[in-house]
């Protein structure tokens, strides 16, 4: 059965008075998608449906994003991974591949570092970690965005964006540098909705969290970077958006990398290009994540 991008329903998942919303479809091998930001679990709308025929698909509202509880104080991405493998436990995923694009990158990350038994691929896209590399990124003087700055800022940029949502999101996605190639990608409907979900109380705090943790991830980071992951990692960059810096970054702390570049998009490929990426992961998941899973399980 073909599942369709406005057919997807959203679940709820309770962990200690923490809620996750989330969309979870198909069945096989249980894939794990966590999207970027600004955004939500709608930015894998199209890539979802394009994998549930052969895998059971999850992709959850981050953490304090989206229809997620706004409780958590804290999004250094190492407890973030923590609640998310927990997650995964209790919806009986004991091996799983996680692909992260974006944001959800530096959360899939130490995911892969802590839970190796676990996590049996990494798919790594238009991503950076602070620690290895992003640093520079992070750097309005070296060329890098200045929206770093902005959202590690403190009270002001909750301050300067309420009320201001959709022009800052426009501002965000349609950027000429590092912004989609296509207007028709991310539409004003899907602006709005991410701007409805940043209207929630507690959103944007949490939103910007994700930046105002970055000092302290670059320390986890450094230290779970001392024993690289021996998963195999598949690391996706956009020809419009930061070529080549997945690839970078995943060889400084893997071993067994392998690299793709997705034409006619800009950073945001899950929304620009689904249909490439998805066949990118499902590629990566069936020869190089379970197969040799399952043909350990028959031997």
């Amino acid at each position: 059965m073909t599942i369709w991008a406005d057919e997807l329903r959203h679940l709820t998942h309770v962990m200690d008075g923490e809620r996750l919303n989330y969309l979870a479809v198909g069945e096989g091998p249980p894939v794990l998608l966590l999207h970027g930001w600004p955004q939500t679990s709608h930015a894998w709308r199209h890539v979802i449906p394009a994998l549930s025929g052969e895998f059971r698909v999850i992709a959850p509202d981050l953490p304090g994003m989206g229809r997620s509880s706004k409780l958590r104080q804290s999004f250094v991405k190492c407890e973030i991974a923590i609640l998310l493998h927990r997650f995964m436990s209790e919806l009986g995923h004991q091996h799983y591949l996680v692909a992260g694009h974006d944001m959800g990158g530096q959360v899939a990350y130490p995911m892969a570092a802590k839970y190796r038994d676990a996590v049996r691929g990494l798919v790594f896209i238009e991503s950076g970690l602070p620690g290895f590399g992003q640093e520079k990124a992070m750097d309005v003087g070296s060329g890098g965005s200045w929206h770093f700055g902005f959202n590690m800022a403190g009270d002001i940029s909750e301050a300067l964006v309420a009320g201001r949502e959709e022009l800052f999101l426009d501002f965000i996605f349609l950027r000429d540098k590092i912004g989609v190639l296509s207007e028709e990608s991310i539409s004003d409907a899907d602006i709005a909705l991410y701007a409805r979900a940043m209207r929630r109380p507690g959103a944007l705090r949490c939103m910007f969290g994700y930046y105002r943790a970055l000092f302290k991830d670059a320390e986890d980071n450094r230290s779970l970077g001392k024993v690289p992951l021996d998963c195999p990692i598949l690391a996706v960059s956009a020809d419009l958006g930061y070529v080549g810096g997945a690839e970078r970054t995943m060889r400084r702390v893997g071993h067994d990398v392998a690299a793709v570049v997705i034409n006619g998009s800009g950073h945001y490929i899950p929304e620009e290009q689904p249909a490439a990426l998805a066949a990118a992961i499902a590629d990566f998941g069936k020869n190089r994540v379970f197969a040799p899973l399952s043909a350990a399980r028959n031997g």
